[in-house]
């Protein structure tokens, strides 16, 4: 993939914009980078791409030809693409779930229709109405990320304190079979792991109710029933939990405050896919905060 450029940013330099241009949900990328934790290649078309789209809401030739190169780039493998929109998962609002994504896209042409897909979600009237009710009327500039799917095993997603009550002392991980999307749309009941802060051992563990299970497929993706075995198994090991626990501290460190993550289990490994500041939380950011 070529360089930075006015329209698109590889994920792996995400760190070196202005976040302005990127988003709050590729800024994230930045912070994964910073804590030495690995995230699948991707790039990030930027707020100009969509600013400068005709009437029409469509990509420019110019553009649409930089966003085929770039995907060109990824391979011919399922892609990911999702919102970044200005005041998305920043330090006081998350915007969680406002958004479109678009999972198991495939090739250049695809990857275009999601993006204007995206950008088309920016006016859905549940957004604005969320916004509204947020104290954010100002319009949406939308980012988009476009990055290689991670077609994991297992999913998860991790604070580094307990959002309910606070407490600093406790880990919070949750986990589900397959992508990610039922489990952060909460369309499935996860396992629900606690861990300690200091040494990682697990405190209590709550297994999930997961009857079915997104996967990748033809088209996109696809639910189907979660074999027998792995219903009556953990989705999380002993080992993987230790690596989540790690990656968590990591990027708390990096994003100077505490952090709510998503993850995925690719090959017995954990892939890093997002990082915010939890937003519940009243805390004053400290040096390394996401800038």
């Amino acid at each position: 993939m070529q360089g930075v450029g006015r329209y698109v940013v590889p994920l792996s330099r995400a760190g070196d914009v202005d976040p302005e241009l990127i988003g709050g949900k590729a800024r994230g990328f930045a912070v994964i980078a910073r804590a030495g934790l690995h995230a699948p290649d991707g790039f990030v078309l930027t707020v100009d791409a969509h600013r400068e789209a005709d009437g029409s809401g469509r990509l420019g030739d110019a553009v649409s030809g930089a966003v085929a190169e770039a995907v060109a780039a990824l391979g011919d493998g399922p892609l990911a693409v999702r919102s970044s929109a200005t005041g998305e998962d920043g330090a006081e609002h998350s915007h969680a779930g406002q958004y479109l994504t678009r999972l198991g896209v495939r090739g250049p042409d695809e990857a275009i229709d999601a993006v204007h897909a995206c950008w088309a979600s920016a006016a859905d009237p549940r957004a604005a109405a969320y916004r509204t009710h947020r104290g954010h009327d100002a319009p949406v500039a939308m980012a988009v990320i476009v990055q290689r799917l991670a077609t994991g095993e297992a999913s998860g997603v991790g604070m580094t304190c307990d959002p309910v009550t606070g407490d600093r002392a406790t880990v919070v991980v949750n986990a589900a079979w397959g992508l990610g999307e039922l489990l952060v749309s909460g369309l499935v009941t996860p396992d629900d792991y606690r861990l300690a802060r200091d040494d990682g051992r697990l405190l209590r563990v709550d297994p999930g109710d997961q009857d079915v299970m997104l996967v990748p497929a033809d088209g996109g993706v696809a639910e189907v029933p979660v074999p027998p075995e792995r219903r009556a198994a953990r989705v999380l090991g002993d080992a993987l939990l230790a690596e989540v626990h790690d990656g968590l501290l990591r990027c708390e460190r990096a994003l100077g405050r505490p952090a709510d993550c998503e993850f995925s289990v690719v090959g017995g490994r954990v892939v890093w896919l997002q990082c915010r500041p939890m937003t519940a939380l009243s805390v004053p950011a400290t040096e390394g905060a996401l800038p």
